[in-house]
């Protein structure tokens, strides 16, 4: 089964977290359906998240059904995850930029629930270079290429 997207059917701990809305199940479903692809074409993806302090791969986290992805429908950021824990929610302004934005939100956040610190730390920001979803140039000069779905102003 693998990550779960909670439909009503969860509840979390995290009182802010709720059913993610019928109206963006599909967006996600496609985002968690990217993920995978992505865990199982891309080497590199994995290798950099068992680099993690948890040191899980992007498979291992895909693939475990105690990780639960919510919706916070007060959250300013694109998202928010509990650091080595198993919530996560994407917040209303993911879904607006689209379907990346919202995979790039999904990768983020895994990468915090495999143990990427916040603050200055770029390690959750990273994973989406190396899930493939920018170039180098875009990670190291910061200017977007409009032709890759990662965009270095957003972090997504």
């Amino acid at each position: 089964m693998g990550i779960q997207i909670n439909t009503g059917d969860h509840t979390s701990p995290v009182t802010r977290y709720v059913a993610v809305p019928a109206s963006k199940r599909s967006t996600l479903n496609w985002a968690r359906t990217k993920a995978k692809a992505i865990a199982s074409g891309n080497p590199e993806a994995n290798k950099y998240f068992k680099k993690m302090p948890d040191g899980k791969s992007l498979t291992q986290l895909l693939n475990d059904s105690s990780i639960w992805i919510n919706y916070c429908p007060g959250l300013t950021l694109f998202g928010e995850a509990q650091i080595s824990g198993k919530e996560l929610a994407i917040g209303p302004n993911s879904f607006p930029k689209g379907k990346w934005v919202v995979l790039g939100t999904l990768i983020h956040e895994l990468a915090h629930i495999n143990g990427a610190p916040t603050g200055n730390n770029t390690q959750a920001e990273e994973a989406l270079y190396h899930c493939g979803l920018g170039t180098d140039a875009e990670w190291l000069d910061g200017i977007d290429d409009p032709s890759t779905p990662y965009d270095p102003s957003t972090g997504g």
